[in-house]
């Protein structure tokens, strides 16, 4: 009896360092990535401590639904509650610093990531530089349009070893991108101009930028696009001359719809004649804010501005579908309102 005991304990102790043997084994084994900025970076085998830095990063990782791997992330913004909705630990995460404040590379050593995951502005690629120098596997991303949040998720599906659920993912963005191509052959005079505002009215994007590009994927036409790259502010005498069809607001709009309608210098302007300006939906996250859930603007704008071409689209369908798939859960049943 005892020298079976003996025999047990001895065979529980080899498998459990068969076990550590191959876990070490897969960490150290390294696949080669290429992040968005052509950094080829090399991630380990079995990546299960990760960092974001800046919250798409946090959302394109919780769509993958690896946010458990998550040992710091960047928190989601007041109006972004489908982050707790998600995971109600996830603001507990330790921090390492923000893209707007900077990152600091001591907490995230100390954190003993297997993966960082960085922004492409300011000092976000440097950042990422260096700590590939120390030995820590560091992707940049950069989804600012539809194709590009595309790669995001494919990039990250790819790191953290979840290609299957990145191609579910994907499966959604190509339903998407089937509803952008009725609008293809709307002729160049007949498209819709449509005007986005941010935090302020005369406050807009123009070219390489979000907003314009899923305004394009719509079938329409931002006016603002041909004056400036990135964020522009913009003049009234500008908005006036640019004469928009549509104004579409965006979550951190910050005045009410009905006090912008009734401003009397702009009543001459398309949108306000024919009160065609809305706020862009969804209570539980702006989709105006580069995330996984961007591109549900397209089908949403182009039922606002094409109504006949998308009689039959139900939008709260697609959308319940989209957050189903990518969250868990349909956008109802996280007590969504599509605003």
């Amino acid at each position: 009896m005892f020298n079976n005991k003996i025999k047990i304990i001895v065979l529980i102790i080899f498998i459990l360092s068969l076990t550590l043997t191959f876990t070490t084994e897969m960490k150290a084994e390294k696949r080669t990535v290429v992040d968005m900025m052509g950094r080829e970076v090399k991630v380990p085998e079995k990546v299960e401590r990760v960092i974001t830095t800046y919250t798409p990063a946090t959302q394109f990782v919780m769509a993958l639904g690896a946010d458990g791997r998550l040992v710091s992330g960047a928190s989601g913004l007041p109006n972004q509650t489908i982050f707790t909705k998600i995971n109600p630990k996830i603001n507990e995460l330790p921090n390492v610093g923000s893209k707007n404040k900077g990152v600091n590379i001591e907490s995230i050593m100390e954190l003993n990531p297997d993966l960082v995951i960085m922004f492409p502005h300011g000092d976000g690629i440097e950042t990422a530089d260096r700590l590939k120098e120390l030995g820590i596997a560091t992707l940049v991303i950069n989804p600012e349009s539809l194709s590009q949040i595309r790669e995001t998720n494919q990039l990250l599906g790819k790191a953290l070893n979840l290609e299957k659920k990145a191609k579910k993912v994907d499966e959604q963005y190509q339903k998407i991108m089937k509803i952008s191509e009725r609008t293809k052959n709307i002729a160049e005079s007949e498209r819709k101009k449509v005007y986005f505002a941010n935090s302020e009215l005369l406050d807009t994007v123009g070219e390489n930028i979000l907003q314009t590009d899923l305004i394009e994927k719509a079938g329409a036409i931002n006016p603002a696009k041909k004056a400036k790259k990135g964020f522009i502010k913009s003049s009234s005498e500008e908005l006036i001359k640019w004469n928009p069809d549509y104004i579409i607001v965006s979550q951190f709009y910050r005045k009410s719809l009905d006090k912008l309608k009734n401003e009397e210098k702009y009543q001459s302007i398309s949108a306000f004649q024919d009160n065609n300006i809305y706020r862009i939906p969804s209570n539980l996250e702006p989709w105006d804010y580069p995330s996984p859930s961007s591109a549900l603007i397209i089908p949403w704008l182009a039922k606002k501005v094409y109504p006949e071409k998308f009689a039959d689209l139900s939008l709260e369908k697609i959308v319940n579908d989209f957050y189903k798939e990518l969250y868990g859960k349909t956008f109802s049943e996280y007590d969504g309102e599509l605003n």
